[in-house]
């Protein structure tokens, strides 16, 4: 495991971190009653720090289990680089170096940076298991808007909100789709991606839908947008190409921003074309 790092500074923390004010307030005037201060101990020994940053550390990442053998390359990094030199962790004096409130940021920052690396690989993609119709979906409740679909193979379109509806709406009537569907959340269909946090996440792409012509399209209707969208917006793209190529069935990725959406007033899947949305194909 290679570390990139600052050289972290042998200096006791800022006082002030190690204490904290409590105070007591009465539940009905808000009158405050009493304040009281106290102070947060000193760990005693390098490897309270090291078991601390550890758990913290698996945390971040997501390995829980993996805290055995991450404790001891937490030890390793106070040893041998955190300071720029090897430095003797029984020194009370670089037991509270450790301590401050900078180390853990660069402990914890570091091993997750490196950690991140190493957990999320990209594999080659393939089919593991035969296609899963959408039939197969079990009955689920759902109080939130619908619509009564005539080309959707459930009787009531589950949508999240209006905006869903609307589309589901449009989907319905447009003359060039023969046939789609709302993925629900119990149906499973999840894409992979890394969030800017480089967390390995889940996507649930809305919609999917077939035109006339046989292209099956996944469709993503978007009212407000975040930093993650275009990660998003990528899987998709990806997992279209990855499904072209291993089923031979053209699949392509539309996404559809609410605005433009209504300012376009499309009647057809071909009228969102005319949009700029991220578009496979």
């Amino acid at each position: 495991m290679t570390f990139q790092s600052i050289v972290l500074p042998m200096s006791e923390d800022d006082p002030r971190s190690k204490t904290f004010t409590y105070e007591g307030h009465d539940i009905i005037t808000l009158k405050k009653e009493f304040e009281r201060e106290y102070t947060i101990p000193d760990p005693q020994t390098a490897q309270e720090v090291i078991g601390y940053y550890a758990r913290r550390i698996a945390e971040a990442v997501k390995l829980p289990a993996q805290f055995a053998v991450l404790a001891p390359k937490v030890r390793e990094f106070f040893e041998q680089k955190a300071f720029g030199h090897a430095v003797d962790l029984n020194d009370h004096a670089i037991v509270k170096a450790m301590s401050t409130a900078v180390a853990h940021s660069v402990c914890v920052d570091v091993f997750k940076k490196a950690l991140q690396a190493l957990t999320i690989e990209e594999q080659t993609p393939q089919l593991l298991e035969p296609a899963r119709l959408l039939s197969t979906c079990q009955p689920f409740p759902w109080s939130r808007p619908v619509w009564e679909g005539q080309k959707c193979i459930f009787n009531l379109v589950p949508c999240d909100n209006d905006f869903e509806r609307e589309f589901a709406k449009f989907l319905d009537n447009a003359k060039d789709v023969t046939a789609f569907a709302k993925l629900p959340r119990a149906f499973g269909f999840t894409i992979e991606y890394t969030d800017t946090s480089t967390n390995l996440r889940n996507y649930e792409p809305d919609f999917v839908a077939i035109d006339k012509s046989g292209v099956q399209w996944l469709l993503e209707s978007k009212g407000q947008e975040n930093v993650d969208v275009l990660r998003k917006d990528a899987a998709a793209i990806r997992w279209c190409e990855n499904a072209t190529n291993l089923t031979e069935k053209q699949w392509k990725y539309l996404k559809i921003p609410q605005k433009e959406f209504e300012a376009l007033q499309p009647t057809c899947l071909g009228d969102l074309k005319a949009l700029s949305p991220v578009l496979l194909g």
